[in-house]
């Protein structure tokens, strides 16, 4: 049995995963970059995903550089997928449909972050995660 925060990261892990596989045959200097910080991303989602099993309740200080990491890849990811994006269109580069087709993965991310991070703060408490979840992906309304 999985726990919520396992479901919500897992669907990052997912979508992570399937931008790596899709976007590998081409090559762009800003795909680079993103490729750079969403490899990063699964790799922390791997270490991430064992520690929250439903075993043994996660303790925030042994998870949160993991959950910090995630989080931060994905800020970075996000700006540079939209840039990537457009410069398919402007360049009619052969990675277009793919982008095209991709688009949806980094609103799904968002989302499940976003979720992650409500969950966070009714575990931990909203002191505790806040220097953790960047504050954008804490919805203001509750």
């Amino acid at each position: 049995m999985t726990t919520k925060l396992q479901r919500f990261f897992s669907k990052v892990q997912s979508g992570t995963e399937q931008f790596l596989s899709q976007t590998a045959p081409f090559d762009h200097p800003l795909l680079t970059l993103i490729r750079t910080s969403l490899q990063e991303q699964k790799e922390t989602l791997d270490q991430l995903l064992p520690e929250l099993s439903e075993e043994k309740e996660a303790e925030l200080p042994t998870v949160k550089e993991f959950i910090s990491i995630v989080y931060h890849n994905h800020e970075i990811a996000l700006p540079l997928f939209e840039a990537w994006k457009r410069a398919n269109d402007w360049m009619n580069l052969p990675s277009k449909a793919t982008a095209e087709k991709l688009e949806p993965l980094f609103p799904e991310m968002k989302k499940a972050l976003e979720e992650a991070a409500m969950e966070l703060e009714h575990i931990y408490g909203k002191e505790d995660i806040k220097f953790v979840v960047p504050s954008f992906y804490i919805p203001t309304i509750r």
